[in-house]
């Protein structure tokens, strides 16, 4: 092409000599230019042509990598409920109410404010603030939330439950309203409307009466919008240009993000500068190895998920309350970090982390120890003996929650059987026949790790101990004296209330041991210097790329 545009140039410069000089313009096809062109005007010919911006190729976009060892399960907003699909939809869409940056503070996202709250707490009103717009130009409208609530309420996803246990229905009286209507009253509405399936999704974007979980693209009103993406190899993100709050000035230009199968292999990318974040989940040895490594650090978004035993209430032996009192007498969590955790996990006392509204330390103060004694009391009253001990299976994945759960397991038998009225076997099976055996009620006890679904106390006690909710994870408990705690303290818009009724609640799971609680995982990330200066990462485990500060 460059070749062209020379010939052209230098044939019209030719037929200006020979107009300038009154001579005849040769034909084309003649013999006779070629013999003017050696003239050393010729020469001068690519000074004429030459433009540099027109050949300087374009500036790369400036990008981020960011690594990460999850995966996509759905990119269907009535159907996502692993924690990197909501990380991926919170980037690309913005909710009625969101997080302030860097915090759990619910504050409004495209709500122009908090919400009109009915007297009887079973409606709320939200008006949109003007300005949101989609990657197209669209403008949001208040119908684009009726749309993606009715899908969830309909289409029985994998996280229909956030939607059908508190919304009766949801109707836009015009497109700048959006009214909920509640089965009932919920003091924490306003944190479960954080959640990725109550974002707008605009017409057309998935069809009304089917689940559509990996679409071409994904995009929102939010700052950025999936260009492409290869399930378990990499995701491209540009930016959304009509994002209403605009970016920082270092922030990235595109993001990539690539998949990585365990976490070694991405401490390694990120090491030799292959990705710029290592992200999810580099569990606790890598995280302590690449934070002695010049170059890199390592950052904690102060959030995380906890680990504990459940305990199916509906099986022998873990359905006899002393046995579950005795484990609990005998557990030394402390061990559990130093040993073989290397301080890189907290000790946990209640399933409600420190921080969270009405948290206490009810396992601490109802089971100081470990005690042996105590533990052979109770098991001596329900008929076991050294002659005649206690023998459990303890289930675990040996993959999922990284390499060092073999080690906790073997660390949890020798404190079982610091006694010898207990007798421990091991148990391990591969995470998806795992998942599915012990939430469908086929193992006695066994290990998992929650993360919220939304921040608050709420959602670290209701899964585990309302009767209507727990026999969905393998609990099977019942306490009416528990359901009214946990039920009135969710209608209650009095924080000072709830936390209260949060407390005894927390005192009564402990009674009981629901499940036992074991340790507080923190979520790491860590990138490179070189090319990153800084990140934010909420207690919520909320990435915005959009506040990533590049160098």
């Amino acid at each position: 092409m460059k070749k062209s545009l020379y010939l052209v140039a230098l044939l019209a410069l030719v037929a200006a000599m020979l107009v300038a000089c009154g001579g005849a313009t040769p034909a084309p096809g003649t013999t006779e230019a070629p013999a003017e062109t050696e003239a050393p005007a010729a020469t001068e010919a690519p000074e004429e042509t030459e433009a540099p911006a027109a050949t300087e190729a374009p500036a790369e976009p400036r990008t981020v990598i960011i690594g990460t060892t999850d995966q996509i399960s759905s990119l269907d907003y009535a159907d996502a409920y692993a924690t990197h699909d909501w990380e991926l939809m919170r980037n690309v869409n913005v909710g009625l109410m969101t997080f302030a940056p860097g915090t759990v503070e619910v504050v409004p996202g495209v709500a122009a404010d908090f919400p009109e709250i009915s007297e009887d707490g079973l409606t709320y009103t939200f008006k949109i603030a003007p300005g949101w717009k989609y990657p197209d130009g669209r403008e949001l409208v208040a119908g684009d939330f009726v749309r993606s609530v009715n899908r969830a309420l309909t289409l029985n996803g994998d996280v229909a439950g956030l939607a059908v246990s508190y919304v009766e229905s949801v109707e836009a009286p015009d497109d700048e309203t959006v009214v909920f209507h509640l089965l009932a009253p919920r003091g924490d509405f306003l944190q479960i409307l954080t959640g990725t399936l109550y974002m707008p999704i605009p017409e057309g974007a998935y069809p009304d009466d089917e689940l559509n979980k990996f679409p071409e693209t994904l995009f929102g009103v939010g700052a950025w919008q999936v260009t492409s993406y290869t399930v378990n190899e990499q995701m491209v993100l540009e930016r959304n240009p009509n994002y209403k709050l605009g970016f920082p000035e270092n922030a990235p230009e595109r993001v990539i993000i690539r998949y990585f199968t365990d976490a070694t292999q991405m401490g390694l990318a990120v090491e030799n500068g292959e990705i710029d974040i290592a992200w999810r989940i580099l569990g606790p040895t890598e995280v302590q190895r690449l934070s002695t490594i010049e170059g890199l650090t390592a950052y904690n978004s102060g959030g995380g998920g906890i680990r504990y035993l459940v305990f199916n209430h509906a099986l022998e032996p873990s359905s006899d309350k002393n046995v579950r009192q005795a484990i609990a007498f005998l557990i030394d969590r402390d061990e559990i970090v130093d040993r073989v955790m290397q301080g890189m996990v907290e000790p946990l006392y209640s399933m409600v982390p420190p921080g969270f509204l009405g948290a206490n330390e009810a396992f601490l103060d109802r089971y100081p120890g470990p005690d042996v004694a105590a533990a052979e009391e109770l098991l001596a009253a329900s008929g076991y003996s050294a002659d005649n001990p206690l023998t459990i299976d303890l289930w675990y994945p040996p993959e999922h929650y990284g390499v060092l759960a073999a080690q906790i397991f073997e660390v949890l038998k020798q404190q079982l059987e610091a006694t010898p009225f207990i007798k421990v076997t091991l148990q391990s099976q591969e995470w998806s026949t795992y998942i599915d055996a012990g939430t469908s009620g086929e193992y006695p006890i066994f290990y998992l790790g929650w993360f919220y679904d939304y921040p608050d106390t709420s959602n670290y006690l209701e899964p585990f101990a309302l009767s209507s909710s727990s026999p969905y994870l393998g609990v099977n408990y019942s306490n009416p004296e528990m359901d009214a705690l946990l039920q009135q303290a969710s209608a209650s818009t009095d924080q000072e209330e709830r936390a209260a009724l949060y407390e005894q609640a927390q005192n009564l799971y402990a009674e009981d041991v629901v499940t036992l609680p074991l340790t507080f995982e923190a979520e790491y990330a860590v990138f490179n210097n070189a090319t990153i200066e800084d990140i934010v990462i909420t207690p919520a485990v909320i990435f915005q790329y959009e506040l990533i500060k590049m160098k």
